[in-house]
């Protein structure tokens, strides 16, 4: 299971209560994720932001698409995981959690729910003037999207204080391989010649 944390605006849309119980936290690998609807056209859609590395999904929201929210989540995160190349164990498990479904659960981080907003305003700029497809407004924002949290520090790689939700996904869900070095042989060993 994964835990959803919910504006009112969503929740109330959902049919749960304003204030739902606080969820037991979860074991899938990326954390929590953050939700809200918004509309574009009078089409409801549903921005998800995950808190630990700014990666969204772009999903429909009306009735039909609401029920079956978690199954949606799951099958556009595989498919850019996929596409990204991003694949492995712990890819398996954060699928796993969606497959479980969501605990939904109140917003509580005002910096996440900033960021969310700003994900929100681009998915609607990505449809109304290029055409986006729900996708398409995900996959933009993992290759392209910046992401800025307190918890996150500085971005040493690029000095700065924004980070790159592909490069948080790849560090959290492919962790490097270790690199077992080559013996030298006897011959090539400087040490060895004298």
């Amino acid at each position: 299971m994964t835990v959803l944390r919910c504006t009112a605006k969503l929740l109330k849309r959902l049919k749960l209560p304003p204030k739902p119980p606080e969820p037991v936290a979860q074991a899938n690998p990326l954390g929590e994720w953050y939700a809200d609807i918004d509309f574009w056209n009078r089409k409801p859609y549903v921005v998800m932001l995950n808190a630990a590395t700014g990666a969204v999904l772009v999903l429909n929201g009306n009735a039909a698409g609401l029920r079956v929210l978690h199954e949606r989540a799951l099958l556009q995160f595989a498919s850019l995981c996929e596409h990204f190349g991003i694949r492995g164990p712990l890819v398996d498990a954060e699928l796993h959690g969606f497959h479980e479904g969501f605990a939904c659960a109140p917003t509580r981080d005002r910096s996440l729910l900033a960021s969310l907003n700003q994900r929100k305003n681009a998915t609607w700029a990505g449809f109304e003037y290029r055409g986006d497809s729900l996708v398409d407004a995900a996959l933009s924002d993992w290759e392209h999207g910046l992401f800025q949290h307190p918890a996150l520090g500085r971005n040493t790689h690029h000095n700065m204080d924004w980070h790159m939700p592909l490069d948080l996904l790849r560090q959290r869900l492919m962790p490097a391989a270790q690199v077992i070095p080559f013996p030298s042989s006897p011959s090539t060993n400087p040490s060895s010649q004298a």
